[in-house]
């Protein structure tokens, strides 16, 4: 009868570390679930912030232009100071488009190798 009482113990211990092994396996595939499940979240809020700032950046560059062409500017002004408005506002929309340009360029890339 010991025996016997000491079989089925190791049998029950047995079947433990196998159900224990096969959770840890379960557990180990839930985790590698999420991990790619984070990163996807991860990419799609990075890919979002990347077309705010491109819209942004369109949205400041097109202002500039207004304000370049709809300024009115008198005639009696300083060319020195014209000259000096009209480069800033030109240097201001070529880098608010090179932005965008950017910023649409690395959210295709991001987007492309979203496939995890």
């Amino acid at each position: 009868m010991i025996g016997l009482a000491a079989g089925i113990e190791m049998a029950d211990m047995a079947w433990e570390v196998k159900c224990r092994e096969e959770d840890m396996k379960q557990r180990a595939l839930e985790n590698e679930r999420h991990a790619i499940d984070d990163a996807r979240r991860s990419v799609d809020e990075k890919a979002q912030q990347l077309k705010v700032l491109a819209n942004q950046s369109a949205l400041i560059a097109g202002f500039s232009m207004v304000v370049l062409v709809e300024s009115q500017i008198p005639e009696n002004m300083n060319s020195v100071v014209l000259t000096f408005f009209g480069l800033i506002v030109a240097i201001t929309i070529a880098l608010m488009l090179v932005s965008t340009l950017n910023s649409t360029y690395i959210l295709v890339a991001i987007l492309r190798y979203d496939c995890v």
